[in-house]
């Protein structure tokens, strides 16, 4: 019994950091909780679809939370639609894909990958604030964004985040958005990627055997709704935090957060 409320407090702080991240820059906070949800469940026993589990719920959290932010920037006027509804439909298509991928690569392998695409785009970051370089930002077109939309999909899929950390660093450094623009279209097109992973992972897991309690398919419900009940709340006050900063601060720490989201992913690897 006590592990178990150990387990809960986890959960509802894990859920607290995620919906935070989630507003401030425009993440589903799911590289916070596939770590926290996979080490949990493979000390419970459940090893063998632990990684699986994780993965699906994470979209499943990712969601709700996705919706709240995109909802608290349209009151705020920081949405431009077209570029958030190709990019989700592409993003529907990738995660499919991704999801179906997850259950055949080993995930050291994809760990691995993601770790170092982080950094990648961490270091192109800070190359984009060297001003000769800020005129070559990639133009923006229906086709680009598509093509975008999908690859964040299957990274969605494989790795249960809501996109939303690879779409604002590419949306600012590639394509030359605002920050804050970027942030409100991240969350949006999260929305249609998240709910696109669950689906699939709900499909895929249909019928599987031992997986943990109250699951339908690998989507862990009593997980979700844990998770949940913070991280809602969370979203809100990160959104509120990262629209009084400054563009140049914001970017900054956007910086920091993926250096250090590489070198976590790269070690449970």
């Amino acid at each position: 019994m006590e592990f178990f409320i150990v387990i809960i407090i986890i959960l509802l702080l894990c859920g607290l950091v995620a919906g935070f991240l989630a507003g401030l820059f425009g993440i589903g906070g799911g590289v916070v909780m596939v770590p926290v949800m996979f080490f949990l469940l493979n000390d419970l026993g459940y090893g063998d679809n632990a990684m699986a589990i994780a993965v699906a719920t994470s979209a499943a959290v990712i969601l709700p939370t996705a919706v709240a932010g995109a909802i608290k920037n349209f009151s705020g006027k920081q949405i431009t639609w077209w570029p958030a509804l190709i990019l989700g439909f592409g993003g529907i298509l990738g995660s499919m894909a991704g999801s179906t991928l997850s259950v055949l690569i080993p995930s050291q392998v994809h760990i691995l990958a993601f770790s170092g695409f982080l950094i990648f785009m961490a270091v192109w970051m800070m190359i984009k604030q060297c001003r000769y370089l800020c005129a070559y930002a990639v133009r923006e077109t229906d086709f680009i964004l598509l093509v975008l939309g999908i690859g964040v999909g299957v990274a969605s899929g494989l790795f249960g985040i809501g996109g939303g950390v690879i779409l604002t660093p590419v949306l600012t450094s590639i394509l030359g958005m605002n920050i804050h623009k970027s942030i409100g279209i991240s969350l949006t097109a999260m929305v249609l990627i998240a709910s696109g992973t669950v689906v699939s992972y709900i499909v895929l897991g249909w019928g599987v055997t031992g997986l943990f309690p109250f699951s339908i398919g690998y989507v862990n419900l009593l997980f979700v709704l844990v998770l949940v009940l913070t991280s809602i709340p969370a979203v809100r006050f990160g959104v509120k935090t990262g629209s009084t900063m400054s563009e140049k601060k914001l970017q900054v720490l956007f910086i920091g957060m993926l250096i250090l989201l590489a070198i976590r992913m790269a070690i449970s690897a």
